[in-house]
């Protein structure tokens, strides 16, 4: 499948495989864009060969300039799922979709080099609609596209609908409270308090807070509690095996916080790092009725002083638990998504 603009001399090419590219000639574009952990070579290689979401198919949209220079790239995946934004009858209905990022990203972008122009989205946009035809999808598009940035401008430039979802929230720490102390001095009272009291409380009953090297720490009880702890909401959304290759092929980009109490894991989270921002991406509790802290307060205590000490401008922390979020500080992220049906 090709797409030839004669203004700007770029064709775009369909590959199922992100192998013939490279990861060096890849991370050279995600770093040209500055897009997220989501985008780089060994997250999308992973979710290629053992996806969260499946069954699933990867598909890469790439433009190259006359010269084989690669300048833009979109995936995308074709699935079976529900829609999780749909609501009303028919909301659990699985159906055929093809859609980009994955559901487990918030960011959704499309890689550029220079100036993401109105006349690129829409031929990416046109490629995109050319292969849901070809496979038939129900549902394609794109979706958790960020509503402040780019691609969500030019997407409503060219005649895209775009409508609103759940948001994400981050912390943006340069510009704004240089230490954990000086952040919780802006939130409320009664909420500093209960923070600060439940990680004490943590400690003296020793428990035991570590981060470190995804791989090197991950084993059944993480994988568990991340699969458990989503469940509540949406059944299997983080399969043990899948989830586990993804952490090992990540390497020193996924980082493990945990809290373990006398042999049991209470609490973790799986963070990833790119080079702007850390995400406190996947993770779940217990909450034994025992104790007199919680264990969802102390973790978000340490992740938010893990997003301080790890050198980065942004801490981002993902979507829902939005009350509580906004509580401690948290900045709303507007979210949305453009999708066509049939």
């Amino acid at each position: 499948m090709t797409v030839t603009g004669a203004g700007e001399q770029v064709r775009i090419t369909v590959t199922d495989s992100l192998a013939p590219v490279g990861r060096e000639a890849w991370n050279e574009l995600v770093a040209a864009c500055d897009a997220s952990v989501f985008y780089g070579y060994d997250f999308l290689r992973s979710v290629e060969s053992d996806p969260l979401t499946y069954p699933s198919t990867a598909y890469y949209l790439l433009a190259r300039t006359g010269t084989g220079e690669l300048v833009a790239a979109l995936p995308v995946y074709l699935q079976r799922t529900r829609d999780p934004f749909a609501t009303g009858p028919g909301a659990d209905d699985v159906l055929d979709a093809l859609v980009g990022h994955v559901w487990h990203c918030y960011d959704t972008r499309l890689l550029y080099r220079g100036e993401l122009t109105a006349w690129l989205v829409e031929q990416f946009w046109q490629a995109l609609g050319d292969l849901a035809a070809a496979h038939r999808a129900q549902m394609w598009g794109l979706v958790n596209v960020p509503l402040r940035e780019r691609l969500a401008q030019q997407l409503k430039a060219i005649g895209v609908p775009v409508e609103q979802t759940a948001p994400r929230y981050r912390l943006p720490i340069v510009g704004g409270p240089a230490t954990l102390d000086e952040h919780l001095a802006g939130v409320g009272r009664a909420s500093r308090r209960s923070l600060r009291q439940y990680a004490r409380r943590a400690e003296r009953a020793e428990a035991r807070v570590t981060l470190r090297t995804g791989r090197d720490v991950l084993d059944e009880d993480v994988l568990d509690l991340c699969l458990g702890t989503a469940n509540k909401h949406a059944p299997g959304y983080y399969p043990p095996d899948r989830l586990g290759a993804l952490i090992e092929r990540l390497g020193d980009a996924c980082r493990i916080l945990r809290i373990d109490l006398g042999g049991t894991l209470l609490a973790t989270s799986i963070c990833l790092y790119d080079d702007t921002r850390m995400h406190a991406w996947a993770g779940g509790c217990l909450y034994p009725p025992e104790l007199n802290w919680s264990p969802q307060y102390a973790l978000f205590e340490a992740e938010l002083r893990a997003g301080f000490g790890s050198g980065r401008p942004v801490l981002e922390c993902g979507r829902r638990n939005d009350e509580f979020k906004l509580r401690y500080g948290l900045q709303a992220y507007p979210l949305g998504r453009a999708v066509q049906r049939g």
